[in-house]
């Protein structure tokens, strides 16, 4: 549509009821803010052929008419120019209802999680900027979905409103180059802000920095409180960069259908001192003795107890978490240019430690499951995202095969990474991805 557009061709759009706002906003994103559009009562993807003909036959008329009428001229814009942040001033009776007052406006702005913000002072984000040597305003990268350029100082922000400390923006500002700098066809950013499914990104630590900054790799590294305080500031800054800065804002850029509470903050660290395999960033290439940040595309975790000491027990528990995931594998082309069907195994110590014993190695665990693996042919069929009435020809032959087929649902060994995380007792987590990890990147400027 917008290659349409830029060569001439006249174009409207066709939008659901509900996705006004979010269309608008992408077609500012793309330089053709008065692109014209008609409204359906309902999404495609949730209507028959029949239903959806029916829909587009109610806005023809209007179609047609906005397709013959010239368009108003086009808004005049100024090129963009990165600025420092605009000083805010919030008063009240004392400085705890300023507060309240701050965060009232940044919400009605949207401008805040739902949760009370930290109020980035000048001090405050002063201190931040000096524990890094950046310029403030150097451009880190632009974010989806809205292409905002993530500066430096935009990030300090960001993470002081969290609840981050300064020696914390070196992590953030890795994680923001990590996910720029990920092609979209590897690491999907784009998809992950405006999906309208529960997408969200997982920061993963690794390194010195753990134990420098207090961040939990052990129980709870997930959960909430004291031992999870550095992640969960973490994960937020993350969330609150992505939409302050990539104007991610829920129903205009973020379209989840239902949503998820993994948008809060999702930041785990690897349990390195009880990892008997190699950590993630050394199978990267980087030293032990280096520190780096690695962001995942997640869609959601599905729990693994199993107190089994024999490791062919425990692998066939974690081949049948992947198998029922509702995943998809490359069995039948997938509408998206990147793959779905990722996965992250959060191992505990406990299950790491038995399968080690036993000899296993990351490339074995994952050679295991992607032989062992499989779902029946029908919850693959039904869990795919292509129409299956418009197979091409050469994949009709799928339609004929026996439904109750096993089919694996991580064919690639590659698509399946291993992380040691968590405390004692038998219990694990399968993430599902969307799209492979971004490239894992050293955190500089630490202590």
């Amino acid at each position: 549509m917008i290659e349409m557009e830029q060569a001439g061709l006249p174009t409207v759009a066709v939008t659901a009821r509900g996705f006004e706002s979010d269309f608008k906003a992408s077609a500012r994103v793309f330089g053709f803010p008065q692109l014209p559009f008609v409204v359906i009562p309902y999404t495609m993807t949730s209507r028959s052929r029949e239903e959806a003909a029916t829909d587009l036959d109610g806005v023809f008329d209007e179609l047609a008419r906005i397709l013959v009428t010239e368009p108003p001229p086009p808004a005049r814009t100024k090129k963009g120019t990165v600025v420092a942040a605009a000083l805010e001033r919030f008063s009240g009776a004392d400085r705890h209802e300023g507060w309240e007052k701050f965060n009232a406006d940044f919400l009605d702005r949207e401008l805040g999680d739902g949760f009370p913000l930290i109020a980035p002072t000048p001090g405050l984000v002063d201190a931040f900027l000096k524990s890094v040597k950046r310029d403030p305003l150097e451009v880190l990268g632009h974010l989806a979905p809205g292409d905002g350029a993530a500066t430096v100082e935009k990030v300090a922000i960001n993470a002081a409103m969290a609840g981050c400390k300064p020696e914390h923006l070196p992590i953030l500002i890795a994680a923001v180059e990590a996910i720029t700098q990920t092609p979209q066809n590897i690491f999907p950013s784009r998809t992950i802000a405006i999906s309208t499914g529960p997408h969200a990104m997982m920061l993963l630590l690794n390194g010195p920095i753990i134990k420098q900054l207090g961040i939990n790799s052990g129980r709870c590294t997930l959960g909430p409180g004291k031992l999870g305080q550095v992640n969960t500031a973490l994960g937020r800054a993350l969330r609150l960069i992505l939409m302050n800065v990539g104007h991610c804002y829920p129903g205009s850029g973020d379209m989840d259908t239902i949503g998820s509470p993994l948008k809060y903050s999702m930041c785990v660290a690897e349990n390195e001192d009880q990892n008997p395999w190699e950590p993630f960033h050394v199978e990267k290439g980087f030293e032990r003795e280096q520190s780096t940040v690695t962001v995942f595309g997640t869609i959601d975790v599905i729990h693994n107890s199993n107190y089994k000491r024999e490791s062919d027990q425990l692998l066939m528990a974690w081949a049948a978490r992947v198998s029922s995931s509702g995943a998809y594998p490359p069995l039948i082309p997938s509408r998206s240019e990147f793959d779905d069907s990722h996965f992250t195994m959060l191992m505990c110590p406990d299950h790491a430690r038995v399968l080690a014993q036993d000899g296993h190695t990351k490339a074995s665990i994952r050679e295991y499951i992607s032989q062992n693996a499989k779902s029946p042919l029908k919850y693959v069929l039904a869990s795919t995202l292509v129409s299956l009435d418009s197979l091409s020809a050469d994949l009709q032959w799928i339609l004929q095969l026996d439904p109750d087929t096993l089919v694996s649902t991580a064919p690639d060994p590659e698509t399946v990474n291993l992380l040691v995380v968590g405390g004692p007792t038998g219990k694990s987590d399968l993430v599902r991805n969307i799209g492979a990890p971004t490239i894992t990147k050293e955190i500089c400027g630490t202590a």
